[in-house]
């Protein structure tokens, strides 16, 4: 790993074998050390919908594992050229460029770079610094999801951060979006699959869909899809298929 490389990490689990596939095929810059991090499935069934709301409200498993990276990595990659890692959701569509695109940002000493969801700081993508400042920031969201659990731990982020003492900044958001964001035409370099919060199972299908209509081959990665995650898939092109019916709209689907 050159000095000029950064780290490109992710959380996946057996039902996002989907997105993990995906990325190991997209992600070819060499300038990246890909180190995406198995969780087993377990672990999310016990830390998630654990209160009525969002799946996230009072977990901490994403922030943990920030501050276990930011831990791990400062002994081997704090005196590196550019001593940052970049953290993102698995489920993400990818473009090439991605690392000229953060380049700026890492020359200008930013400690933390988050993506943009409409008004509000989305930590599904964050470029982070490796150095104490980040650490603490991230041990003190963790602290606040602890005190309550009622409100989620990129809530707290978009709150503390105003108050956060290094420099930090939100990302171009044509370059890095989300799908709720997206245009539908502006060329974009990460581009995350956002659920709607219909329900539980819909969570990955929703997403999956949306690969699809991007344009992503599904045919090379829908073998990874969980068996009990496929009918839900179908479920949800139907309730797709009367939304459009009911505003007047043909569209065909491909199963």
């Amino acid at each position: 790993m050159t000095s000029e490389a950064i780290t490109w990490t992710y959380m996946w689990s057996q039902d996002y074998t989907f997105f993990h596939k995906y990325l190991e095929d997209n992600i070819k810059d060499s300038r990246f050390s890909l180190e995406p991090q198995f969780i087993d499935q377990s672990e999310f069934d016990k830390g998630l919908y654990k209160i009525n709301g969002h799946a996230w409200l009072g977990c901490c498993i994403k922030v943990d594992f920030i501050i276990n990276l930011l831990k791990t990595k400062s002994a081997t990659q704090a005196s590196s050229k550019y001593p940052y890692i970049l953290f993102t959701d698995v489920d993400i569509i990818v473009n090439p460029g991605i690392y000229d695109k953060l380049v700026p940002y890492m020359d200008e000493g930013l400690s933390m770079v988050f993506l943009k969801e409409g008004e509000h700081l989305n930590i599904g993508v964050m470029l982070l610094k490796i150095c104490p400042e980040v650490l603490e920031f991230w041990e003190l969201i963790k602290a606040k999801v602890i005190e309550d659990p009622t409100k989620l731990d990129q809530a707290y982020v978009n709150t503390t951060v105003c108050d956060y003492p290094g420099k930090w900044a939100s990302f171009n958001n044509k370059d890095f979006t989300c799908s709720n964001n997206w245009d539908s035409v502006t060329p974009f370099y990460i581009n995350q699959a956002l659920s709607g919060n219909i329900g539980k199972k819909y969570h990955i299908p929703e997403k999956i869909f949306y690969f699809a209509q991007m344009g992503v081959n599904m045919d090379l990665y829908m073998k990874y899809t969980p068996e009990h995650v496929v009918p839900h898939i179908y479920e949800f092109q139907e309730m797709l298929m009367r939304s459009y019916k009911k505003k007047g709209l043909n569209v065909a689907y491909d199963s």
